[in-house]
């Protein structure tokens, strides 16, 4: 078998889609499909990405050789996985994985946004923090720090002031499409003097404008619009760690 033919078994097997890997791992859905087709075939980071996500061996993934199984590697202090943008992935005992990302505390807001303005952020001054999630995804992830209480409504879907969040970066290359605010209603917003949390309720792609709501009603916290061209970064909030319980 080619790669493709492996993969479209796994695919069969598992009963799994293009579109639940996009949203699981954040391998496109047209990777996936080039793939499948046999229009490309996939680096070494994509293929640690599908055998992780499959469970099965990254050298039978990749070429086919030796058992198809996976033989587990110990685990411990040493990351499983290291991604090209430098998140940190450990395996834990019930088959998840304990994420490490750059954190970016209120106090570091400043210096973030000089990063972001100034080069290519990797994030390898700033502290770390850490996640448990069940997939291992692609992309570059960031903790954030809430501040504020904009995003505090008294229900479970708030965002307290102190709450930390996973937050992923959407490409620049891809704001000018329609964003996916159903299944990320939360976003980190990277201005060039300040960094928002808010949700993003509505969007213009002819003039290049996002509408920003806060779910605290209070009459200081109207809706607004925001230009894209004035965003430095765009992320989207895919999981909280709440400030109550600490």
């Amino acid at each position: 078998m080619e790669f493709k033919d492996r993969l479209k078994y796994l695919l069969e097997k598992d009963g799994v889609t293009a579109y639940r890997i996009w949203k699981d791992t954040n391998i496109t859905k047209g990777t996936i499909a080039n793939y499948t087709e046999g229009k490309t075939n996939p680096n070494k980071s994509n293929i640690a990405m599908l055998a992780s996500y499959f469970r099965v061996s990254e050298e039978w993934l990749a070429t086919g050789r030796g058992d198809m199984i996976r033989n587990e590697r110990v685990r411990g202090a040493e990351p499983y996985l290291v991604t090209k943008s430098g998140v940190k992935y450990y395996e834990m005992a019930d088959g998840k994985y304990r994420m490490r990302v750059p954190f970016i505390p209120v106090k570091a807001y400043a210096k973030y946004i000089d990063e972001c303005r100034d080069a290519e952020f990797v994030g390898g001054e700033f502290e770390e923090f850490d996640f448990i999630v069940d997939k291992i995804g692609l992309g570059r992830y960031f903790a954030f720090e809430i501040k504020g209480d904009s995003m505090d409504n008294d229900t479970k879907r708030s965002l307290s002031n102190g709450d930390i969040v996973l937050a992923r970066e959407l490409k620049k290359e891809h704001w000018r499409n329609k964003l996916h605010t159903d299944d990320f209603p939360n976003w980190v917003i990277v201005l060039d003097n300040t960094i928002l949390c808010k949700q993003i309720i509505d969007q213009n792609l002819e003039k290049g404008t996002i509408l920003c709501h806060s779910l605290n009603l209070s009459p200081e916290y109207t809706d607004f619009e925001l230009k894209l061209n004035d965003v430095c970064q765009l992320c989207n909030i895919v999981q909280r760690v709440s400030s109550v319980f600490k």
